[in-house]
């Protein structure tokens, strides 16, 4: 359905059923971070305070934050790609870590009577072309694949997360709900249509929210312009002292610009769309590119991971088949004048495109080019562990379950903190699995084990551990898995009533019941302040 005819459908919509909407929250800041909507009473939203306080408290923000997270997790936005999402968190953390010496976060985990936690934030990817990143109350900060493809250099790509970070740390969801309530109240109760329209279809939530949009527009243009700078500014202060080139936000803001000059607004790309840049603000960061450091060692170069990264998501942008057939051929128009470095990482992008054509063999020749290339290039230190997760999934689209768990073993034995080990060892946990017999079985529990000790919020990870223990017959521990994984949906009583399970399932020993006792009562606490927090 078009954005045209739901729009249209709005504005049929009386004003009686919208004010019968309950409380909900919504991804859109003043025309600037858009909040995805999430019904509170589908979803127990927190209440977002008193109306003689002006803003959100630290706690409200978090608990809003992590309520939308779970809807966008219950609605399968949140992409999983291991890989990706731990390069987003490595290289944001570096941000991160600048925000904390300017002392606009605290280092401490946990909430903080006076700024958000670095250790809180969390950095996640959505697989969507438009070139979009958004930010949501409390840290949660999500970032379209559409961003990366996009992004020329790191620098770029980081530009926009530092402007995210920035919105965050400035609080300006909070403030926008103390400053701007009336008008907020209509884009409150269209991200809750838009809630309902998501599940059928993109567009038509992007159509409903927009008629919130264009009812709040005026009254909230004055802050969000004020807002958008001040981001611009604290994300420019974050990028440049974790050394990325400032270059690379004046580059990309003029180049968002530029293209906005030959769109339509509604076709214009979403992250311009959502923070509407001005002539001013370019001009501004041009200002403060002058102050800096001119000298060439004081910038970082892009990292590795981003140019192969990107390159892997070129070429499964459209997972068709015409659509691989084009990313191989685009991949091979660019080979013809690449230098070395430039090749690696295309021939790297060419292994996963033949991969998802379903041919291994010529994955595993573009593997081979680009290990000789990066060797040729000086870059197989920081390529191996890249290569060796590619390797991997080539044997497993071969059957070579061996072969995979061997790759992953190396993996852990010699990269223990490459951005690929979680993803390898996730691999080696489904190899092990469809080996024979309880031996096997048990290896794949130690693998995921492991993941969950080290990434606690891995959903997949949990679900295989699920399946694992259901397969070994251990019914407790496969309960107590399933509960893990409703937890992290924010799926409370589903979560405590497979707990529940868990100790009646019998077969526990002492140790995994004292867990099972302790996550209960955590849980049970959590599901209480949801109904706390929620309006009656």
């Amino acid at each position: 359905m078009g954005i045209a005819l739901i729009i249209e459908m709005g504005q049929r919509i009386h004003l009686r059923i919208i004010a019968r909407i309950c409380l909900a929250a919504c991804l859109l800041g003043p025309l600037g971070h858009g909040l995805l909507p999430v019904a509170r009473a589908q979803t127990g939203l927190p209440a977002l305070g008193e109306a003689a306080v002006d803003e959100l408290s630290l706690a409200a923000e978090r608990r809003l934050g992590q309520a939308v997270f779970h809807e966008l997790v219950r609605a399968g936005a949140v992409h999983d790609d291991p890989e990706l999402q731990d390069y987003l968190q490595a290289q944001a953390w570096r941000l991160l870590r600048i925000a904390v010496a300017q002392g606009s976060l605290t280092d401490r985990p946990g909430s903080s009577a006076a700024a958000l936690s670095a250790q809180e934030f969390f950095f996640f990817p959505v697989k969507d072309s438009s070139i979009n990143a958004f930010a949501l109350p409390g840290g949660w900060i999500g970032i379209h694949t559409g961003l990366v493809t996009a992004a020329k250099t790191e620098s770029e790509l980081m530009s926009v997360v530092a402007h995210e970070i920035g919105h965050v740390t400035q609080r300006h969801i909070a403030r926008m709900f103390g400053e701007q309530r009336q008008s907020s109240a209509w884009m409150i109760a269209a991200a809750v249509l838009a809630a309902a329209a998501a599940s059928q279809s993109p567009d038509a939530a992007a159509g409903v929210l927009s008629l919130g949009q264009t009812v709040a527009v005026r009254q909230q243009l004055a802050f969000s312009q004020n807002a958008e700078r001040e981001a611009d500014r604290v994300g420019f202060s974050l990028l440049t002292g974790a050394g990325f080139d400032g270059r690379g936000m004046v580059g990309l803001f003029e180049k968002l610009m530029q293209a906005g000059r030959f769109y339509e607004t509604s076709q214009a790309p979403t992250w311009l769309r959502t923070h509407p840049l001005t002539s001013e603000r370019v001009a501004d960061m041009r200002g403060r590119l002058g102050l800096l450091d001119p000298r060439p060692g004081a910038l970082v170069t892009d990292s590795l991971e981003f140019g192969w990264i990107r390159a892997r998501l070129l070429a499964q942008a459209d997972p068709s088949v015409d659509g691989l057939n084009r990313a191989v051929g685009l991949l091979r128009e660019g080979l013809v004048q690449a230098k070395p470095t430039e090749a690696a990482a295309l021939q790297y992008g060419m292994a996963w495109a033949h991969l998802a054509r379903r041919d291994p063999l010529s994955a595993m020749d573009s593997l081979q080019e680009a290990r000789r290339m990066a060797q040729q290039a000086g870059q197989a230190q920081w390529a191996t562990a890249l290569l060796l997760h590619l390797e991997q999934a080539i044997a497993w689209a071969q059957g070579a379950d061996q072969k995979v768990v061997a790759l992953g073993q190396q993996l852990a034995d010699q990269h223990d903190r490459s951005i690929s080990l979680r993803a390898g060892l996730r691999l080696s946990a489904k190899a092990w699995m469809r080996g024979p017999g309880t031996g096997s079985l048990e290896q794949a529990l130690q693998q995921l084990r492991l993941v969950v000790s080290r990434w606690p919020q891995d959903r997949e990870a949990w679900r295989l551990l699920a399946v694992v223990h259901g397969e070994l017959r251990q019914v407790a521990a496969a309960h107590a898995a399933s509960a893990e994984l409703y937890a992290l949906s924010g799926a409370w009583s589903a979560a405590i009533e497979q707990l529940e399970m868990a100790r009646r399932a019998g077969g526990a020993d002492f140790v995994l019941l004292s867990k099972i006792d302790a996550r209960l009562t955590g849980l049970r606490r959590q599901l209480q302040e949801a109904k706390a927090n929620a309006r009656p």
